[in-house]
């Protein structure tokens, strides 16, 4: 059993296993350095997202969980049956595909901002993959980032899924993700959140993903 997790990457899969290993990996150097665990969501993949991650599991142990679900769930099952099994006190709802540029810097300011502040949740801007990223993908993610940090000041607190920074103890209060909720999970965990302390937007960290869901 792991002595310390502070932090939970939850990763929600359905037929990922095109990305999931890339994602899995991306982190091996960095899971006991920050006392890391990644818990994979699986929606009964069909493909080799399940064999994808019992590899890595091979190499990291306990530090990578796999929890399969039914095959018929929407997101906001998968990532609350992702959750249910995190010991961080941290979660980091995330999805497959997404890269983390500069993964010391983030793990350091998240933990920094965290453990000094009274922040229940935070997100941070999103981009695309730098080596597929054209204009028209920089100019909608500009966009995009400037409503989601628009919609802080305003107090409508939009977030994406591809990264959710939650306390889990006020995750758990609020029940988690709302499962009657087939799209717009996201936007809605954060405004229930923001009911119960404040949202940080950390606008000098970032991630990446694919182009795949927007061309």
């Amino acid at each position: 059993m792991l002595e310390k997790v502070k932090l939970s990457i939850v990763i929600p899969t359905k037929n990922e296993g095109k990305y999931i290993g890339q994602t899995i990996g991306q982190f091996e150097e960095y899971l006991e350095k920050y006392d890391l665990e990644i818990i994979i969501s699986d929606a009964d993949s069909r493909d080799e997202t399940a064999a994808e991650v019992r590899r890595w599991q091979e190499k990291f142990g306990e530090r990578v969980k796999l929890v399969i679900g039914p095959a018929k769930q929407n997101i906001a099952i998968g990532r609350n049956l992702g959750a249910v099994e995190a010991k961080g006190e941290l979660l980091f709802h995330t999805d497959a595909d997404v890269r983390i540029p500069n993964k010391d810097r983030f793990f350091q300011t998240v933990f920094a901002k965290f453990d000094k502040s009274d922040i229940v949740a935070a997100t941070v801007p999103i981009w695309v993959y730098p080596e597929e990223s054209g204009l028209p993908d920089r100019l909608y993610h500009i966009l995009m980032n400037a409503v989601i940090r628009l919609s802080f000041t305003v107090g409508v607190y939009l977030a994406k899924g591809e990264c959710q920074l939650v306390r889990r103890s006020i995750f758990e209060k609020i029940k988690g993700y709302n499962e009657t909720i087939v799209a717009g999970e996201d936007c809605n965990l954060f405004y229930r959140l923001h009911k119960e302390g404040r949202i940080g937007y950390f606008y000098r960290l970032a991630v990446h993903h694919s182009p795949r869901r927007f061309r």
